[in-house]
């Protein structure tokens, strides 16, 4: 008994030390990536002044960018995918609840003026999610990415559709414009052009069920779509110059790198693209009120949060004549844009923000 005793005793802190040994070979497994907190943009001073106005999106929160210096706006919220109206005298965003998003005007101050949608249900599945909101050049009507039919016969996902209603009016006035893929994530990213025709990102699965992201075309409500990037290129997150004769997309081609691209647009059509930029996680293009250059979103530093860049566009004038190259989706005809190519000269891209993290789901507003 007593040899038990003094065997237990001794044996004890071999446990012991057994035990903290195995503790500090593991701490050793431990990843040594830098975790660097974000900095509110506000705490910040950018390290280029860009021209104009900005909105932009951090942890949900609003943030206009003017004369080198940031200002909160907005009440508190889940805010997301502020869009300017045609005459830079309102924004149009979504707010986020739980359950729900809805669509919102506000002043450029970010003072609501008017609730759009009401998309919130004691219901589960009546409730529903609106995004990418976007206002038609002549400021009448608002296009928008909406859950909307769901669960029905006919449409069995739930999966975004394009909508569009009268900007003054109300979300009763809303009608269809597009009709998805179900069960690939549906469409997204609407452009409404000046007339009746519309640029939108559509998702697909293929037979391999892996799902492409395409660009397309349609001209009036009901037409047969026209795709107007590569299947293979998994373009999306378009955005068409003030002038609109140019397009400017984020192509992957199915690969965990992504591009900026630029190409000429017809009204219907694209030329040939040019790769401005390749080889990182590119995100939410956005032209400069003079259509010379492009800001966008791509990580910097150990923690790779997502800063605010410039990019001063190099002489982008070749013809934006059509070249009937592209692999169709599904419901949508040939398409017209060529293969990418680099840029003889690539441009030098310039670093805006640092130390703050901002949405890059959340396009920045410019003018």
């Amino acid at each position: 008994m007593i040899l038990r005793r003094i065997a237990a005793i001794l044996f004890l802190p071999m446990m012991l030390a057994f035990g903290s040994g195995v503790y500090l070979y593991l701490g050793t497994m431990k990843s040594k990536v830098v975790k660097e907190r974000a900095q509110l943009p506000t705490a910040t001073k950018p390290k280029f002044v860009l021209p104009g106005t900005m909105f932009v999106v951090q942890g949900g929160r609003l943030f206009k960018l003017n004369a080198g210096s940031f200002t909160e706006i907005g009440p508190a919220g889940d805010w997301s995918q502020p869009a300017v109206t045609p005459d830079h005298t309102r924004l149009i965003a979504v707010l986020r609840s739980g359950q729900s998003s809805d669509l919102y005007v506000l002043d450029l101050d970010g003072h609501v003026l008017k609730r759009l949608t009401k998309d919130d249900s004691r219901i589960i599945d009546a409730n529903h999610w609106v995004f990418y909101p976007r206002v038609s050049p002549d400021g009448t009507n608002l296009f928008y990415a909406y859950d909307s039919p769901k669960h029905v016969t006919g449409a069995p996902g739930v999966d975004l559709t394009i909508w569009s209603m009268p900007l003054n009016g109300t979300q009763r006035e809303a009608r269809v414009r597009s009709a998805p893929y179900w069960y690939s994530g549906g469409d997204v990213s609407p452009i409404p052009l000046a007339g009746t025709g519309l640029i939108f990102v559509r998702h697909s699965i293929d037979p391999s069920t892996a799902v492409h992201s395409q660009i397309l075309f349609q001209s009036r409500p009901g037409a047969v779509v026209k795709s107007l990037t590569n299947l293979a290129d998994n373009c999306s997150q378009p955005a068409l110059s003030p002038d609109g004769t140019q397009l400017a997309m984020i192509c992957t081609g199915g690969k965990q790198t992504a591009k900026v691209e630029v190409a000429p647009f017809t009204g219907s059509a694209l030329g040939p693209a040019k790769v401005l930029l390749d080889g990182r996680l590119y995100a939410a293009p956005a032209w400069s009120p003079d259509g010379k250059a492009l800001a966008y979103f791509a990580p910097a530093g150990a923690a790779g949060h997502f800063q605010l860049w410039y990019l001063a566009l190099p002489n982008l004038a070749p013809s934006a004549s059509a070249s009937a190259s592209a692999t169709p989706s599904a419901g949508a005809t040939s398409s017209v844009r060529a293969s990418a190519s680099p840029t003889p000269t690539p441009p030098v891209p310039v670093q805006v923000t640092q130390g703050v993290d901002l949405s890059a789901t959340s396009p920045p507003a410019w003018f």
